[in-house]
């Protein structure tokens, strides 16, 4: 089958995994069986927010068909995960924060008796008034969510520069307005689940879908208190992701119940199970102020973030982060003054999302210059245009970006785009009912890619000749519906003017595989581009001296 042709002109790369997907063929981790394996479910809680007087699993244990129950005091190493602050208990201990909250598991014969048996749990609670706003949680006097405290605050970010008070002071034009952004469920076709198998050998190998297979590796052994070594994680392919499988789901419990039964596990969330323990966006509430000259160039800009981040930390400090830098957009403002709180409620779950926060303060930032171009009477692509940063400039943070003018290309793109320039000429919506509206909207963003300005982010990859002479490459990436492996494809064989043929591509293997780090953020292209930038010169030079050695050349060139 060609992999690449030509139409109109144009080179196109056939996707290597498009076909087994549009055809059902391809084998999703959730596909995997195994004819030992035992179904695993979580019990979870139905209260928003409650004390745990007493758990009672004597029924359950004792039921046909039930191998094993655990809940919290079952866990031989810590009971806590999260990426960046473990504070979500693998089972809870005495109080439960959202619906959802995992209390115990049951490993079973079938999916209907570990239904069963989660029935026969009995869960004694006290019920406690939940804290479901941002507000309520803020406020003096409002129950703390976690000891770490102070008050239900996970995270504070500022960006303060210039002199706010008197730029506003002298602009001619202020706007102000407060948008607010809701929450949103990934809502994958695979919702979340895998396989979990223990060997003779005392190793788990854990297929389940992640996208970072080594954080995985890591949690599940402080959860499990083993080395790292001890547990395989494979992670790939993935039906689907969008940041919501980054952080643990269904892992700590398969990996503990088939340790517990010394049988293959298998989980798989219903899409219920999914909406109500799946991670979410991070609902936020963004106050904003931004005022211009009597020219229309924006001297001053306030705002205010407030993001509720749930139940648990996940990612939520990162998120934060990045909407503080993304809510100055890409524009230059002397004078900012940005001020950020992530929050603790019992509303679920707030955590990685495909825009990791940007997208909430970009919906806010281009808002503004919209009602701020309004006032102007201005074209608002002109006034983004007028306002725009320069290539040169710093970041938001006043970090160090690469010198681009992709800013203005794209600006220059769409006003060219013959979409614009019919909206520019303007039809009249007239003659439909009042009800309906048509029109055409642009924005413009500036988005960062790869974990963050300021966090460490190294990753690493391998590249050989493997035995059946192929070029061979290794890496810990997890490929989830963005077309990873058709890119890495694409930019060997323009590094190695080969064919699709001539290489192997293993991803998603910690066996197999170096640590590349976390496949969020766009960064998986960066990262393995920049690898193979590096890994090219001495692979080619040692594959050379080797051919040049079996030939009996003292050196060989191409």
């Amino acid at each position: 089958m060609l992999l690449n042709r030509e139409v109109s002109g144009k080179r196109w790369h056939l996707r290597p995994d498009g076909i087994g997907k549009v055809t059902g063929q391809l084998q999703y981790l959730t596909d995997m069986t195994h004819p030992e394996m035992v179904y695993g479910r979580v019990l979870r809680s139905v209260y928003p927010f409650a004390r745990i007087i007493s758990i009672d699993t004597t029924e359950a244990e004792a039921m046909e068909g039930v191998l094993a129950v655990l809940t919290s005091k079952d866990v031989p190493g810590l009971n806590r995960f999260g990426i960046a602050t473990p504070d979500q208990p693998v089972f809870c201990e005495d109080v439960v924060r959202y619906v959802g909250d995992a209390i115990a598991a049951v490993a079973a014969i079938s999916p209907e008796h570990a239904a069963l048996a989660l029935d026969a749990i009995r869960v004694e609670y006290e019920e406690l008034a939940p804290l479901d706003s941002t507000d309520e949680a803020l406020a003096p006097g409002a129950p703390e969510l976690h000891e770490h405290g102070p008050g239900n605050v996970l995270h504070r970010t500022e960006i303060k520069r210039g002199n706010i008070e008197e730029a506003f002071a002298a602009c001619e034009h202020v706007v102000s307005e407060t948008y607010y952004t809701p929450r949103q469920m990934h809502a994958y076709m695979e919702t979340e689940g895998g396989l979990f198998v223990p060997d003779d050998a005392g190793r788990l190998h854990v297929y389940a879908a992640t996208q970072h297979g080594y954080k995985d590796r890591m949690q599940l052994a402080r959860i499990i208190g083993c080395p790292e070594e001890d547990i395989r994680v494979v992670s790939s392919p993935i039906g689907g992701s969008f940041g919501g499988k980054d952080e643990l789901n269904v892992q700590p419990y398969g990996a503990l119940l088939a340790l517990r039964c010394l049988r293959p596990v298998k989980m798989h969330n219903s899409r219920k199970e999914s909406v109500r323990a799946g991670l979410k966006r991070h609902p936020m509430k963004i106050e904003m102020q931004t005022g211009m000259s009597r020219e229309g160039i924006i001297q001053a800009h306030r705002v205010r973030i407030t993001a509720d981040t749930g139940a648990y930390a996940t990612l939520g400090a990162p998120v934060l982060n990045f909407a503080t830098e993304h809510c100055l957009g890409p524009y230059s403002i002397p004078h900012v003054d940005v001020e950020g709180v992530s929050v603790y409620t019992n509303n679920g779950l707030s955590g990685e999302f495909r825009g990791f926060g940007g997208n909430q303060a970009i919906f806010a930032m281009e808002g503004q210059m919209d009602r701020l171009a309004e006032i102007m009477k201005m074209n608002p692509w002109e006034f983004r245009r007028r306002n725009m940063r320069g290539k040169s400039d710093p970041g938001p943070l006043n970090q160090r970006i690469l010198v681009t003018d992709g800013l203005s290309q794209v600006w220059e793109a769409m006003e060219r785009s013959d979409l614009w320039q019919k909206h520019q000429q303007s039809s009249s919506s007239a003659s439909l009912p009042p009800w309906i509206k048509r029109g055409v909207g642009a924005a413009l963003a500036m988005h960062g890619a790869g974990l963050g300005y300021g966090i460490p982010d190294p990753a690493g990859g391998r590249i050989s000749l493997n035995k059946d002479g192929k070029i061979e490459v290794a890496f810990s990436y997890e490929e989830f519906g963005q077309g990873l492996i058709a890119t890495l494809e694409i930019m060997l064989c323009d590094l190695f003017q080969c064919s699709t043929s001539d290489l192997s591509i293993i991803i998603g293997d910690t066996d197999r595989v170096p640590h590349s780090g976390s496949s969020t953020a766009s960064r998986s292209t960066t990262m393995a581009w920049m690898a193979l930038q590096r890994l090219h010169t001495p692979f080619r030079s040692k594959l050379l001296s080797v051919a040049a050695a079996h030939v009996g050349l003292q050196k060989m060139n191409l």
